[in-house]
């Protein structure tokens, strides 16, 4: 069995749990899909695209967080960017304000100088503030993490997983959401921060503006540390 698909072992596991509990009760899951486009013609063709799939699963005990998200790029036919997340986030409940959880995580960034990236990672996590309009919550554990490295093999390291989640409830039709995580190792340090503000527009679809920042502390020579994407999405919700 390759490296990749034992790293990506633990994420389907956690899939498959949450899918059981779905079957279960099909009343416990919140599902959305987003979707945005942008191309341009004349002098220069281009087509950009980014979706993102959402799927938050709730038992008596468990909270299974699941998101997918794609981008692509392409420049006069030669493509520019081409980006692969998945991720879960498995929280069990101690108390209303306490949890434990399980994380995991794959990235394959064809333009990053990475062939993949694959985390894993444990610990406990705490709700700060739950109110009609507020939510955030912090976490903090320990796990692995593996770094190919194109044409410069494989590092693996224990990391400290950080994190927090925020949400404000602006309206009834409108929220905004923020998160940032963050990975330290001894080879490098990656984080994510994501903004995103979410407007109703008609019944189950809505409008979403978006931010989002990756940054890789040590990267292959020729890279660039951070990448940004800026985006408006229409985003279905079932």
């Amino acid at each position: 069995m390759n490296n990749r698909v034992m790293a990506i072992l633990p994420l389907a596991v956690m899939a498959a749990a949450s899918f059981q509990a779905m079957a279960q009760d099909e009343n416990a899951y919140e599902a959305s899909i987003a979707f945005g486009y942008v191309g341009t013609t004349g002098n220069t063709d281009t087509d950009t695209f980014n979706t993102e799939f959402l799927l938050d699963i709730t038992t008596e005990n468990w909270l299974h967080k699941m998101k997918f998200q794609a981008l692509g790029s392409q420049e006069n036919a030669q493509a520019t960017a081409e980006r692969y997340y998945i991720g879960n986030k498995s929280d069990y409940n101690l108390d209303d304000n306490q949890y434990l959880f399980l994380k995991g995580s794959y990235t394959d960034d064809r333009f990053s100088g990475f062939d993949y990236q694959i985390a894993g990672s444990g610990g406990y996590g705490r709700r700060l503030i739950k109110n009609d309009r507020f939510e955030l919550q912090g976490f903090g554990g320990l796990g692995y993490r593996e770094n190919s490295i194109i044409n410069g093999g494989n590092e693996g390291e224990v990391i400290i997983s950080l994190g927090e989640e925020f949400e404000w409830t602006i309206s009834d039709n409108a929220t905004f959401v923020q998160s940032f995580t963050t990975e330290i190792g001894d080879i490098r340090t990656s984080s994510i921060l994501e903004l995103g503000l979410e407007a109703n527009i008609i019944g189950d679809i809505t409008t979403k503006i978006a931010f989002l920042a990756r940054n890789n502390s040590d990267v292959p020579a020729g890279r660039d540390k951070t990448d940004t994407l800026t985006s408006v999405s229409l985003v279905y919700s079932f």
